[in-house]
């Protein structure tokens, strides 16, 4: 059984990447990197993909992150404050504490593209 399917499906994730966004965004050392962002927009292309990252049917055909985050200048310090936006969403939807770990396990797995400064 995959991740994806662990966790609960296509639903789940976005439920998990709605609320990780909410965090983000009530978050005054993150929240500015999504100024002027369509917020639905981001969270579907986020949720689509960590559902391909983590397993899912659908493999990811949105834009690479490298090339997304390369003008941005995310910092180590903030790449890990995302991440426990992430755990945080995580543990409250209820996810069991070894499938948070490796769902951020996943995430992490990105972090060399994202950080830029």
């Amino acid at each position: 059984m995959t991740l994806f399917e662990q966790l609960g499906g296509e639903a789940a994730v976005t439920a998990v990447t709605t609320q990780f966004y909410a965090n983000i965004q009530a978050d005054a050392t993150v929240s500015n990197f999504f100024n002027g962002i369509n917020m639905a927009d981001q969270t579907n292309k986020t949720a689509s993909f960590l559902c391909a990252a983590l397993g899912g049917p659908k493999a990811w055909g949105g834009r690479n992150l490298k090339e997304v985050h390369a003008n941005m200048g995310v910092t180590n310090a903030q790449f890990t404050t995302v991440i426990g936006h992430l755990r945080s969403a995580l543990t409250s939807a209820g996810v069991a504490a070894d499938l948070v770990e490796q769902t951020v396990a996943v995430a992490e797995t990105v972090r060399g593209d994202v950080v830029t400064a």
